[in-house]
């Protein structure tokens, strides 16, 4: 038994010792040609010279080492040497490439053979090495052939674990007379080695795909780029990204290289859920002005993500012209983010211009310096577009929005507006527009949404949307007006817990708007609105709306109006109608500036509870810089409770003075009115004085016929807050009503 194992080898011995047979010549071949393309490459020798003596070095078995590699077990080293062989097929040096394999083949060669009991094994190489890369040239524009792009990118499709750059040594437009193969490799088109282009030019290189697809990225053309190129004409998708990491930026993306309309069929670019982590649009120097991408003049949306996640948009024009002056839209959306699409961010947060250190001030530190104005520089241009500018929907989530202007020309003072909503996110939760940080200066990389034909923001049936530091209705140097035809901000549907607004500098403008500042309607619950100027600029003068600063019809309860100054709009400060039900208002201004000392009137009243409105809450122990409602200064009362609006309460309210409480800043039409068939309504209760209803033109407090149940007690009227004369010009109080109950008030 034991001579037949001497005489046959088990079956696992003959393989290893099989194996060593076949290492001993490779290992052989790896340390000569790293030998071999060391000399060549140190020598003052041509490309042609180091070829041969890679090519030619001889190891014990006779043959090249290209062929001991080749034959072996092929790796980086293997890869680099085979390209470098061929590399005089290209028309271009091959030092490159016998640099890569020099330095893969004397590592890989250290690491491949190992000595174990004096027998030689192979061990893997190293995979370490950053991929191999290669240039090829495209020198001609026509569709097809030899130096064609279409050439170019299958001989960068065949070089598999070779990162290839395709440059272009000629300008000028590729007409296709068929569809290009999709990109399968990584692969850089790059139209900025066009002869003629500079930065921040239009494209050299434009690819007419006469309505044959367009391009694609296939899924393992991961890391590609496409840099300063013109996509026009083609059937679909402009660009189609079907991998990650994909780089787009220089390019017009529907508009010929002189910026004429060349749409394409379907959307500028669409990303699959499979693509992620993509970049549309750069501006890696932070400078305001700098155009990342055009994306004007598709029959589709400019850009679309289906399911993708972790992307950036930035610094794109997407709707406009290249100069962001004028109209090209795009057929569908501006940015279409759904199918569960998240995590994205459009815009960015810069808002300093590194070559002058100016920082973007729109508000002048809230009025206390001059104000500077800086384009945020990430921010992205999405105007002209015939749906809406942004729609975030079907689930999309974690998406933000920083520094954009949506509907507006370049500048942010002009109007261009989008056919739809500036931004509508619809059944799409936690997603957000933000303009600045609790640490900055307000609105300092807000987004600026106005001049759009609906809404500047429309959100229905989506849960936890934040909206902080933003512009609606107004220019982007908080002085023009550029009013969205409806409202500046809706929240609808089934929405819950929405945020507009938090701590200064937090707050949102929206004002000079077709309707409402803020309209909240549907079934919203949840809602808070913080530091909004609603109907005037940011510490500065009117800008109304031209119906209500905040208009409430919503039936769902728990809503918060919470330190906001509503004044200067063409009718009522804040209006809850309908159903409304469940609205806190606690501590809020209308009908003065945000200081609270002069006048800023609404052309209506300062509260108006009408319809069927009920079980609302006016007044409370909430304390900012507003220190209790404040409703004086209005042309008609301070506050009104008409229609059948019941069960509401008024307290801890001033009406007709200044925020104070001691000088007048009245109502021109009266303190406060019952009317209509208002019933059970409960003015004051508790504590003198509960409201200080002072100062206001007319009577105090008057309820009209047809008003029943209500109450009114422990009020001031007719003095100031330290007891003080204030009269009303009016009587203190007029009942007409029935079973109205007046009692406790000192006037």
């Amino acid at each position: 038994m034991l001579a037949a194992q001497k005489n046959h080898p088990m079956p696992q011995a003959r393989s290893r010792a099989a194996r060593t047979r076949r290492v001993l010549p490779a290992a052989a071949a790896l340390a000569i040609s790293a030998t071999a393309l060391t000399a060549a490459l140190a020598a003052p020798a041509s490309a042609a010279t180091a070829l041969t003596a890679a090519g030619s070095a001889r190891p014990a078995s006779g043959r090249p080492a290209s062929a001991e590699i080749t034959t072996g077990r092929p790796g980086p080293a293997a890869t680099a040497l085979t390209a470098a062989l061929t590399a005089r097929a290209t028309g271009r040096p091959a030092s490159a490439e016998l640099a890569t394999a020099s330095a893969a083949l004397a590592h890989g060669a250290k690491a491949a053979v190992t000595a174990a009991g004096g027998a030689a094994t192979l061990a893997r190489p190293s995979h370490r090495q950053a991929p191999a890369s290669r240039t090829i040239r495209v020198t001609s524009l026509k569709s097809s052939g030899r130096g064609t792009l279409r050439w170019a990118i299958q001989r960068a499709n065949s070089a598999r674990g070779v990162s290839t750059t395709i440059d272009f040594s000629v300008a000028g437009t590729i007409r296709l007379l068929s569809a290009l193969p999709p990109v399968s490799a990584s692969v850089r088109v790059n139209g900025l080695s066009a002869p003629g282009y500079s930065a921040g030019r239009p494209p050299a290189i434009a690819i007419n795909f006469a309505r044959h697809a367009g391009l694609r990225f296939a899924p393992r053309s991961t890391h590609s780029q496409l840099l300063g190129v013109a996509i026009e004409n083609a059937r679909g998708n402009g660009v189609t990204l079907d991998a990650s990491a994909i780089t787009l930026n220089a390019d017009y993306i529907g508009l010929t290289p002189g910026g004429a309309k060349a749409g394409n069929r379907g959307a500028g670019i669409y990303a699959f859920a499979r693509s992620r982590g993509d970049k549309i649009g750069l501006n890696t120097s932070g400078r305001p002005g700098v155009v990342g991408n055009v994306i004007s003049a598709n029959a589709g949306s400019g850009i679309v993500l289906a399911g993708s996640s972790h992307d950036t948009i930035s610094a794109n024009r997407i709707g406009t012209s290249p100069a962001g002056t004028a109209r090209l839209g795009n057929g569908g959306n501006g940015i279409l983010i759904s199918h569960g699409a998240r995590d994205t961010e459009v815009g960015g947060t810069d808002y300093t211009n590194p070559a002058t250190g100016a920082a973007n001030n729109p508000t002048g530190s809230k009025g206390t310096v001059p104000p500077v104005f800086v384009v945020p520089a990430l921010g992205n241009l999405i105007s002209g577009n015939v749906a809406n500018g942004v729609l975030i929907s079907q689930g999309a989530t974690h998406n933000m929005l920083n520094g954009n202007f949506i509907g507006t020309t370049a500048s942010g003072n002009g109007a261009l507006g989008n056919g739809g909503n500036g931004v509508w996110i619809d059944r799409a939760a936690r997603n957000s527009l933000i303009g600045c940080k609790f640490v900055n200066n307000p609105f300092v990389y807000y987004n600026v949404v106005s001049g759009n034909r609906q809404n500047g923001l429309r959100v229905t049936s989506s849960d936890n949307v934040t909206v902080q530091g933003n512009f609606f209705g107004v220019g982007a140097n908080n002085t023009t007006l550029l009013g969205n035809r409806l409202n500046g901000i809706q929240v609808a549907g089934s929405s819950r817990n929405t945020q507009v607004g938090g701590v200064i500098p937090l707050g949102n403008v929206s004002a000079a708007n077709g309707r409402n500042g803020i309209d909240l309607a549907g079934r919203a619950r949840g809602f808070v609105t913080f530091n909004t100027f609603g109907g005037l600029l940011a510490f500065k003068g009117a800008a109304p709306n031209r119906n209500n600063g905040l208009l409430v019809t919503a039936t769902g309860g728990d809503n918060l109006v919470r330190t906001n100054v509503f004044s200067g709009n063409a009718r009522n400060g804040i209006e809850l109608a309908g159903y409304a039900r469940g609205v806190t208002v606690d501590p809020d201004i209308a009908g003065l500036s945000t200081n609270g000392k002069s006048r800023l009137a609404n052309g209506g009243n300062g509260l108006l509870i009408t319809g069927h409105a009920h079980g609302n809450v006016i007044g409370g122990s909430l304390r900012s810089v507003i220190p209790q409602n404040t409703f004086s200064g209005n042309k008609g009362y301070g506050v009104v409770i008409s229609g059948r609006a019941h069960a509401n309460r008024v307290f801890t309210s001033f009406i007709g003075t200044e925020i104070l409480g001691v000088k007048p800043l009245g109502n021109s039409r009266g303190g406060l009115l019952i009317s209509g068939h208002a019933y059970a309504n409960l003015i004051g209760g508790g504590k003198l004085p509960a409201n200080l209803i002072s100062g206001n033109k007319g009577a105090g407090v008057t309820l009209t016929g047809g008003t029943s149940r209500n109450r009114v007690i422990a009020n001031f009227i007719g003095l100031n807050r330290l007891g003080r004369r204030l009269p009303n010009t009016g009587r203190a109080i007029v009942n007409h009503g029935r079973r109205n109950l007046i009692r406790r008030n000192r006037t």
